[in-house]
């Protein structure tokens, strides 16, 4: 081989190493399988309630009882979970929770004035209000009953006697739903409390009963914050109930988002639909009976009455005979003898029509009893001038004697949910008073 062959076969063998060096070695053949992932796969994306309320809190503004007696602890987890949110919970007398709505620092209110409630829709400060539960109050005391009023069907009646007996009465004294009522039946009894033995308290209700333990006082209470209180030893006995007057019921509002730019609107019309369907509803219609076998709330809301419309029952025939147990309304007072009927027994009665505007403006027809065929039914005595319509919430209202005598279409209406609200056409609008249960002529 020549020397210029050898150089030039010596330089093609170099430049086959150093291409194979470049290359590297052959590719391996592909598993078969697929090699374990090397990222966690991407979790699933959470639904819009959840996305929307990632990160928020919703601030419910109550009245105690409905924390007192254990409700909320039983409820709001539910709904935490569901709508992934956050609920802040402010415990205060119902005036203190809608004074908190009127100013904007709360999304929602779940509270028991009626009146003050429909005070508050009607200036603006609520978008929304639904009727959620009731229970009743009870007055409640010591076993030994100093001023003697147990058994007495008359809350008004009972108040007197221990304003007489001048027994220890604490009162909650701070413009609560259970406040609220409470002046109501002393202003039925015609008396201003006052004195040593009436305490103004400004507590809650669970703290109002342990005072009236230790201090064995009568109180107004909840039936459900009573009952609660009894687990943790609480002696008071319940020794007047039934009057109608002691009636409680309960209501959600969403607050008016124009309040504040942080009001949650859409989370507060979530939970008013959560708390008002029957799936939650059900729940209510279970608290407490395992402990006590009863409910302390009795469901309320549209979905729930819909779905449990009442027994149809034989028609009653009109009475004139007081009925104290069943009673939904009455005459009492300056009268020849006072009256008490059954819802079923107003409905029994003559009824007439009436056309009335309402809140919107609009004329509306009213069916319902004329006020004075109950009034004289109850024969007013010479002396009575005023009748003082009293709501079940408390409030009250006052027209001359002589011109709702004289009226021939104001009446008392048969409302679509239960219960009694007064009509009079062409009189001042403080006079329409819903929920009424008790015409009290003085």
């Amino acid at each position: 081989m020549s020397r210029k062959l050898f150089q030039i076969v010596s330089l093609l063998v170099i430049l086959a190493v150093f291409a194979t060096a470049c290359t590297g070695p052959a590719a391996t053949p592909e598993p078969t399988q697929a090699p374990p992932p090397t990222q966690e796969a991407p979790k699933p994306e959470p639904t819009a309630t959840t996305a929307e309320a990632a990160g928020k809190k919703l601030i419910l503004a109550t009245t105690t009882s409905t924390q007192d007696s254990g409700l909320l602890d039983y409820l709001l987890p539910d709904f935490e979970a569901l709508a992934g949110v956050k609920i802040d919970v402010i415990a205060v007398g119902t005036g203190q929770a809608i004074t908190l709505g009127e100013d904007g620092n709360a999304d929602v209110l779940l509270v028991h004035a009626r009146s003050k409630e429909d005070a508050f829709m009607e200036a603006g400060h609520g978008t929304r209000r639904e009727d959620v539960m009731y229970n009743d109050f009870v007055i409640v005391g010591p076993e030994s009953d100093p001023a003697g009023i147990k058994g007495m069907t008359d809350a008004a009646e009972a108040f007197a006697k221990i304003a007489s007996a001048q027994a220890k009465f604490v009162s909650r004294g701070d413009d609560s739903g259970t406040h609220t009522k409470e002046k109501s039946i002393w202003a039925a009894a015609s008396i201003e409390p006052a004195g040593d033995w009436y305490i103004s308290s400004g507590q809650g209700m669970g703290e109002v009963l342990t005072m009236s333990d230790e201090q064995q006082a009568y109180t107004l209470s909840d039936r459900a914050t009573y009952l609660a209180r009894t687990k943790e030893g609480l002696k008071l006995v319940v020794l007047v109930e039934g009057d109608p007057i002691l009636f409680n019921p309960y209501g959600v509002i969403a607050v008016n988002p124009d309040k504040n730019a942080n009001i949650q609107a859409n989370l507060a019309n979530q939970f008013i639909d959560w708390l008002v369907s029957l799936p939650v509803q059900d729940k209510i219609a279970e608290f407490g009976k395992a402990d006590f076998g009863q409910s302390l709330f009795i469901p309320d809301s549209n979905a729930w009455r819909e779905a449990h419309p009442p027994e149809p029952t034989a028609e009653p025939e009109p009475t004139t005979e007081p009925v104290a147990a069943a009673a939904a309304l009455k005459v009492t007072g300056k009268v020849t003898q006072e009256m008490a009927w059954s819802e079923e027994e107003v409905k029994a009665m003559n009824t007439i029509e009436a056309q009335s505007p309402n809140k919107q403006g609009e004329m509306q027809t009213y069916t319902g009893v004329l006020i004075a065929d109950l009034l004289n039914l109850a024969a007013p005595l010479p002396e009575a001038t005023k009748v003082v319509f009293v709501a079940d919430d408390g409030y009250t209202s006052e027209v001359a004697l002589a011109d709702v005598m004289a009226c021939t279409n104001c009446i008392v209406s048969f409302r679509n949910q239960g219960g009694f609200s007064i009509v009079m056409p062409g009189f001042a609008g403080n006079l329409q008073v819903k929920g009424v249960v008790e015409l009290r002529v003085e």
